[in-house]
């Protein structure tokens, strides 16, 4: 009897130390990815500083020079107004991802649906960014294949994925090569793929790709710009949207990325409107 009592303490004995151990293996773990995550927002803040910074120390300095140009150096103005513009640009297209990413983040994710025209909506976008394909001598191969015109989705959620999906091929693409857009618009849905040949996807990589606080290149220096945000909106928004986002990379076709969107018919998921000009022909409308 007193050696089956005793048994049973060391049986239990035994399990509250495996349990004990198992807790503990918990507990380390737990606050690694605490370290990491750390370790990535400080890094990831880091990364923004310097992206947010350097375009405007570059607008204040192009600023200063043109003030001290004489009226016949229109030529040097142009030039200089076109620099400006640039570095704008890419002031706002990295405030519009924060914006975007603190959104997601707060869970203020509704969506207000319009009917837009695909093939507009596109070339407005491709149109925006081409002055940056430019200065990398870059150009866009597009390929539409739409069996209807408009489109019900979520406007500015939708020109978020594409705007990051196309600044993305441009960034991580080589110079002087081209990015091949390919888009489907039927009534089973919209089909999106964009390829570019440079810098590859490592397979290590892929894990995180769509991490927010990541950034597959560390160096914040980089000759490659970005945070991480673009990728991990894309997916946010896209999800948001019903849809799916995949890549592959490699080096015979390079990096491709498809989307895939369904068809939204139930208009009572948020505000509807029937053709809005989702544009502004005003150069001081960046997007």
């Amino acid at each position: 009897m007193n050696n089956s009592i005793l048994d049973r303490l060391q049986t239990d004995n035994k399990e509250l130390k495996d349990e004990n151990n198992l807790l503990i293996e918990q507990l380390k773990k737990l606050n690694k990815k605490l370290e990491e995550a750390e370790s990535f927002k400080s890094h990831f803040l880091s990364n923004i500083s310097n992206e947010i910074i350097n375009p405007f120390t570059s607008i204040l300095g192009i600023s200063q020079n043109i003030i001290k140009l004489k009226g016949s150096d229109i030529e040097q103005i142009h030039i200089m107004s076109n620099l400006i513009r640039s570095e704008a640009f890419d002031l706002d297209f990295q405030l519009r991802n924060i914006f975007a990413a603190a959104k997601i983040e707060s869970g203020e994710n509704v969506l207000e649906l319009v009917n837009i025209n695909i093939q507009d909506f596109i070339n407005e976008i491709v149109e925006s960014l081409q002055l940056k394909a430019e200065r990398r001598a870059i150009y866009c191969d597009i390929n539409y294949s739409f069996k209807q015109e408009s489109l019900v989705t979520d406007a500015e959620k939708f020109r978020m994925i594409l705007i990051n999906l196309i600044m993305n091929a441009i960034t991580f693409s080589t110079e002087k090569n081209a990015i091949r857009i390919h888009s489907e618009l039927n009534s089973e849905g919209f089909i999106f793929k964009i390829n570019n040949q440079g810098t590859l996807i490592s397979s290590e990589d892929t894990k995180v790709i769509f991490d927010r606080f990541i950034k597959l290149d560390e160096s914040i220096n980089s000759l490659n710009q970005g945070h991480g945000l673009g990728l991990s909106i894309i997916k946010d928004y896209v999800e948001l949207l019903g849809g799916t986002i995949d890549f592959e990379s490699n080096k015979k076709n390079g990096t491709t990325f498809s989307l895939s969107l369904p068809p939204i018919e139930n208009k009572e998921q948020g505000l509807y409107m029937e053709d809005e000009d989702l544009f502004s022909t005003d150069d001081s409308e960046i997007f």
